[in-house]
């Protein structure tokens, strides 16, 4: 099946879809196609942890029909066939009465899987199995383009759901990245990059690693476990095995500009104000100082029950007085967005207290002539 005639969205909106349907009590199904990689799974099951609700991922590629539909045996008199139904689906009983179940992978398994979910989709049951009446279905799968094990997917299965054509974006990626401990070395390059969060190239079949979301959040976690060390033949060669061959030395060229930035610490607490050169230098002082003000934030919250120390708003104060003080209009803006999707719910509950505008005065002038950034 063609994707051209779809809408095209990012992650984030239809993650945001998702959640409106569910909250509409609107359960007819959503279809998401898009490259592999770029968090369409991990959206889906974020959103079930924010909203309390259950949560179930079958991935339609490691079943059979029977799988789904259950095993046929015959009833104690003998008069007719029953179903003996595999644990697979979602229950009240052992998931909950409200939730999402995912048919993940579906453009990637054998047709007659597939019919067998046309039915769930259809009559919201399969076999003698119901699904649960506060549960909708989220599908999942690759297009025909986007490098995956492509199967098919026949109209009559679309027609039954509201489809989408999911695409990798850089602004939903980083509100994603700032809240799951991505890196600040990725982060940055990914800024610095934008194209090279997912590098998938259709016209090369040949090329069997690239980077997407999916291996950005490997190579963080390496990171975030070792510090990146360029002498280190192991840590280099465990980044190129998920990032592929080019991106995978442009980032570790860029990581080496880390030896050239000022310790973030220097501007956050003793509230220096640098004058870098070099985008490279820049974007990975601006993400390191993100970084910084995020997790003592976050970690006032966690042990004061939501307050803020007199120290932090400080802190905070200085790191934001030196993103104003940045060379460039666009490098003081995506700082600002970075630190609001670090946790977008307290930063901008903080950016209007009076306890930080007392210590950080430029902040209501900044505030007021960009609020395109606070909208």
């Amino acid at each position: 099946m063609s994707d051209n005639n779809l809408p095209v969205i990012t992650v984030d909106t239809f993650t945001k879809i998702v959640e409106m349907q569910f909250k509409e009590n609107n359960f007819r199904p959503i279809f998401g196609l898009g490259k592999g990689g770029i968090g369409k799974t991990e959206s889906i099951h974020d959103l079930a942890k924010k909203l309390g609700i259950g949560y179930v991922d079958v991935r339609l590629l490691l079943y059979s029909e029977t799988d789904l539909k259950g095993i046929p045996y015959p009833n104690e008199d003998h008069t007719r066939t029953v179903w003996l139904q595999n644990a697979i689906l979602p229950t009240v009983e052992k998931d909950g009465e409200t939730g999402i179940l995912v048919f993940d992978e579906i453009t990637s398994c054998l047709r007659s899987v597939r019919t067998a979910a046309y039915q769930l989709l259809q009559e919201r049951r399969l076999g003698e199995y119901k699904l649960p009446d506060g549960w909708m279905v989220v599908c999942l799968g690759n297009g025909e383009e986007d490098g995956g094990d492509y199967q098919g997917m026949e109209g009559n299965f679309a027609n039954r759901c509201s489809v989408f054509n999911v695409v990798p974006d850089v602004e939903s990626w980083k509100l994603w990245a700032m809240k799951h401990n991505i890196n600040e070395l990725v982060a940055a390059y990914v800024s610095f990059k934008p194209n090279d969060l997912h590098s998938y190239n259709t016209n090369n079949e040949t090329e069997m690693l690239f980077a997407s979301p999916r291996s950005w959040t490997a190579v963080s976690n390496i990171l975030n476990t070792y510090g990146f060390n360029e002498d280190d033949k192991v840590l280099i060669n465990r980044i190129i095995a998920n990032l592929g061959r080019r991106v995978g030395h442009q980032f570790m060229a860029f990581c080496k500009y880390k030896n050239a930035t000022v310790d973030p610490k220097s501007i956050v607490n003793e509230g220096n104000m640098p004058s870098l050169e070099g985008q490279e230098v820049i974007f990975i002082t601006i993400h390191s100082v993100i970084k910084l003000i995020g997790d003592e934030v976050a970690k006032d919250i966690q042990e004061l029950g939501g307050s803020i120390k007199e120290t932090t708003l400080t802190h905070m104060a200085n790191g934001l007085n030196w993103f104003m003080s940045l060379p460039k209009k666009e490098y003081t803006v995506m700082a600002f967005k970075d630190l609001l999707a670090y946790d977008e719910s307290t930063m901008r509950r903080l950016f209007v207290s009076p306890s930080l505008i007392k210590v950080c005065p430029n902040l209501l002038k900044f505030a007021s002539d960009n609020k395109a950034i606070f909208s």
